[in-house]
């Protein structure tokens, strides 16, 4: 197989870096950024607002009018700069932001595919952007629906179908000649950890590959220095703190915080680059699109059996006495 992502890396020049499962899969965005430095390219890192109920007593992803200090310049897009709060807690996304420097994307996918469609597109040809990366902690996106640990294809579901629909937008528009960019952005899944989420196994995770072989663009490993190293170490997010720590060489059982036992090694931190355009047909994106809102989309997974993050989190908050 050729390295096709070496050659799609030296084409670009500014991507867009997007977590698109909780907050925490922001950190993950990091690693892509720095493997797209070696080819110049810039980065912007974003992801979806949704700190799991582990940190955020409330239920839910969180809207931009329940956040302290972001700015907001569209319907469901906002920039975070590391004073942002959440219910008294700092969001990940805030950190990211204080660690890199720079401020960094956030999404407000409460609002659901359609809106966040039009707005990405609408930012990505306001900043040249020319490629965009879903970036998924662990690999979830790939689910089918029936894996027995699935516990979160809310979020990653309505991303991915936000970003086909994105896609579909541009090639209907350079169809019309209307299309205003110079090119179509290039959309690729980033999956950074094979299984560090402790939701598909291994085996699942490397059947699908194998099925959508044809559609891998690449790998590449995660590379880390000690500022990395620390700052990983102090955020709450396991899913992306594996790969750093199988990067530095660590082989065996691993308790995902601090509960689930699970088998973790130098797979775990490698990234697979996948071609988003062409593998969609076998997510969940598609039972998910076009809907006005999240609860739209959770009722369309819920519809064909599968239970969510969102149905997860209101059940515990239920037991807990937090609605």
């Amino acid at each position: 197989m050729s390295m096709e992502i070496i050659k799609i890396a030296k084409s670009i020049n500014n991507a867009l870096l997007i977590g698109i499962g909780g907050g925490g899969d922001i950190i993950s965005t990091i690693y892509i950024r720095d493997f797209l430095k070696l080819f110049d390219v810039k980065s912007i890192c974003g992801c979806i607002v949704w700190e799991r109920i582990r940190r955020d007593k409330k239920p839910g992803p969180t809207k931009f009018e329940d956040i302290e200090n972001v700015e907001v310049f569209s319907d469901c897009l906002g920039w975070f700069d590391g004073d942002e709060v959440i219910n008294g807690i700092k969001p990940i996304a805030s950190s990211v932001a204080d660690f890199l420097g720079e401020e960094v994307l956030v999404i407000d996918i409460t609002k659901g595919d359609i809106c966040i469609s039009k707005c990405l597109k609408e930012f990505c040809a306001e900043n040249g952007i020319d490629s965009i990366f879903a970036v998924d902690a662990g690999g979830d996106s790939i689910a089918r629906g029936n894996e027995k640990n699935l516990i979160s294809p809310l979020a990653d579901s309505v991303m991915l179908a936000s970003l086909y629909k994105l896609k579909l937008d541009y090639k209907y528009k350079l169809n019309k000649k209307l299309n205003k960019l110079n090119s179509i952005p290039n959309l690729i899944l980033a999956i950074v950890g094979f299984g560090s989420d402790c939701e598909l196994s291994r085996d699942e995770i490397e059947r699908y590959l194998s099925e959508l072989s044809e559609y891998v663009l690449g790998v590449s490993i995660v590379e880390i220095d000690e500022k990395l190293e620390m700052f990983v170490d102090n955020i709450e997010s396991e899913a992306s703190k594996i790969p750093v720590i199988t990067r530095k060489g660590y082989y065996g059982r691993y308790k995902f915080w601090g509960e689930i036992e699970m088998d973790i090694g130098f797979l775990n931190s490698l990234i697979f680059y996948l071609d988003l355009e062409n593998i969609y047909p076998f997510t969940l994106g598609r039972v998910v699109e076009n809907s006005g809102n999240l609860e739209e989309a959770n009722r369309k997974l819920n519809q064909i059996g599968i239970k969510t993050e969102l149905d997860l989190e209101y059940e515990i908050a239920k037991e807990r006495n937090l609605l």
